[in-house]
């Protein structure tokens, strides 16, 4: 069986999510004391919105060697996985409420997953060969319910340095500085596969002398039905008397 060999980033340990930044050494610390400010949103609610089910039509092409010769393809056993699915929130729309865009830039990457059965002769066993097909898009999705602008972050020191005067007056103290850094960090839109729809043409090539061929090549029409969710904050109405 044919496997793919080719070198890249994914030589190390592979991991579901992001890890934390490794630490290389401990400072020592002193002693100190919070504060709490002003309290911010109370009474609202932390619900999960659905902002839309998005149709996504991918196109691809690809060609398949078959590990021997054929003379006929008898089954074509399909599944589609999704290897990535990420939605950033784009510039809005002239008509969307202030602080808020309805439009987000889709990035999608996955494969199908088939399994082809064929026969090698006029009599004889069925074989079964598996094949990965990747495909990607990217598209932009519009008109989706209100998604809250993403606030920005600033973690360079150099942005809002703070820096003193040295004692002579004529430079600033290279010994003494400080800064201004920030975080805002916003809720990801996550999204979910909700079901697939394959439309698939099959042709064949690279005949032998004996009619028989061990290349396929396949274009498909790939339909998804994406549903893309995000946390958000949602007013709760007064309580009626």
């Amino acid at each position: 069986m044919k496997r793919n060999t080719g070198c890249g980033c994914g030589k190390g340990h592979a991991h579901g999510k992001c890890p934390d930044m490794p630490a290389c050494d401990t400072a020592k610390s002193h002693a100190h004391f919070c504060e709490a400010g002003t309290v911010l949103n109370p009474g609202e609610v932390e619900e999960t919105i659905i902002l839309g089910d998005v149709p996504v039509q991918v196109l691809t092409e690809s060609d398949i060697c078959l590990p021997t010769f054929a003379t006929d393809v008898k089954e074509i056993r399909k599944n589609i996985h999704l290897t990535q699915c990420r939605a950033m929130p784009a510039a809005p729309s002239p008509t969307d409420p202030v602080g808020f865009t309805t439009n987000v830039k889709l990035f999608v990457e996955g494969y199908i997953h088939k399994n082809i059965q064929f026969v090698e002769d006029c009599e004889g066993y069925v074989k079964d060969y598996m094949v990965n097909v990747p495909f990607k898009c990217y598209t932009r999705v519009t008109g989706l319910a209100p998604i809250p602008i993403p606030a920005f972050s600033s973690k360079n020191a150099t942005n809002n340095e703070i820096r003193e005067i040295g004692k002579d007056g004529m430079a600033a103290n290279r010994c003494a500085f400080g800064s201004n850094t920030f975080e805002f960090l916003n809720e990801p839109i996550k999204c979910k596969l909700l079901s697939w729809d394959l439309t698939e043409g099959n042709f064949l090539g690279n005949f032998d002398n004996w009619g028989r061929f061990d290349k396929v090549t396949e274009k498909d029409d790939i339909n998804l039905v994406l549903r893309l969710t995000q946390k958000q904050l949602v007013d709760v109405p007064p309580t009626m008397i």
